[in-house]
């Protein structure tokens, strides 16, 4: 399916239909203005000769082009923002991750306004409203005090530059990468496209993987029979090899000793560095690659048997 919004400008092509349609509005006001606001000689003045259902829409269609007005205004204001901020908060993920937290906060800024533009048109007193604001905010505030642990959580987080868009971290026992900090939650998406969503106060211990290398570990079983000392021979030898055959690894794969001795094999510890996104695959090619290398110098990998001892008749 294709992508119909423009990443960083937040421009989507319903955002870019509406934004024209009411442009045109505003310039045919602006074209038209004595004959849409005139009360007495304008196209829509209200007359006793005419029903009350033509004078009640001749009575409001002023009232909706100026919301037109206020909207276009809103939406032109909010994407020339949104797209100063894209250009200016990029680079770097902290800069990135501020520039989506600045984003968040001036869409909610611009939108309050905007509500407040179009009360103003439709005839509401505003600065009543504006009044009663303060004592609306308190009797709001006492009962949302979680949004606004959110709030000032989110702030923190950006602020302390502890949790970048982009980081590799793990919450709660969830692993994914940041993709967004909002004014609330915070947004994380795993490797499989899964997206959890976290509200920012409950974020109080969490893991960031993305700040170093990472050093990812493998377990390869051999033989009981299988001299480990040539094994160990055969594995330095060729460590440039299975280097070449692990491209995400960012150093040689490090042989840490004997991990454990299985019930089938005697397993041996593997190690080495790699960036944090590159984490399973390395995994993944690092096994692979010791596989390879013991196959072809007659080191087999061990399948799980039991060993049965009969005992011997008197």
């Amino acid at each position: 399916m294709a992508d119909t919004t423009k990443k960083g400008k937040g421009l989507t092509y319903t955002g870019i239909v509406l934004l024209i349609i009411f442009a045109a509005i505003t310039v045919l006001s602006f074209v038209f203005y004595n004959q849409i606001n005139d009360p007495v000689n304008g196209w829509f003045a209200q007359s006793e000769e005419n029903s009350a259902l033509v004078n009640f829409i001749f009575g409001i269609t002023p009232k909706l082009i100026n919301t037109a007005q206020v909207l276009f205004v809103t939406l032109l204001v909010l994407y020339i923002v949104c797209f100063i901020i894209a250009k200016v908060f990029k680079n770097t993920p902290r800069r990135i991750t501020i520039g989506k937290l600045v984003n968040s906060i001036v869409k909610v800024v611009i939108w309050v306004a905007c509500v407040i533009a179009v009360l103003a048109v439709w005839g509401f007193n505003v600065g009543a409203l504006i009044a009663s604001a303060g004592v609306l905010t308190l009797i709001i505030g006492l009962g949302m005090q979680s949004l606004i642990a959110d709030v000032v959580a989110g702030v923190f987080l950006v602020c302390d530059g502890t949790l970048q868009v982009g980081d590799i971290v793990t919450i709660d026992g969830w692993r994914g990468t940041v993709q967004e900090i909002g004014i609330r939650n915070t947004k994380l998406i795993n490797y499989s496209g899964d997206i959890r969503v976290a509200n920012n106060s409950t974020i109080k211990v969490f893991i960031n993987q993305s700040r170093e290398d990472s050093y990812p570990t493998v377990i390869v079983g051999i033989p009981y029979e299988e001299n480990l000392q040539h094994v160990k021979e055969v594995f330095e030898t060729n460590k440039t090899k299975i280097k070449e055959l692990c491209p995400c690894l960012l150093s040689e794969i490090d042989f840490n000793g004997v991990e454990e001795l299985a019930d089938s094999s005697v397993n041996l510890h593997f190690g080495a560095k790699c960036k944090e996104g590159d984490f399973f695959a390395a995994q993944r090619q690092m096994r692979g690659a010791i596989k390879t290398v013991f196959e072809e110098n007659g080191i087999c990998v061990p399948f799980p048997q039991i060993v049965l001892h009969e005992e011997e008749k008197k």
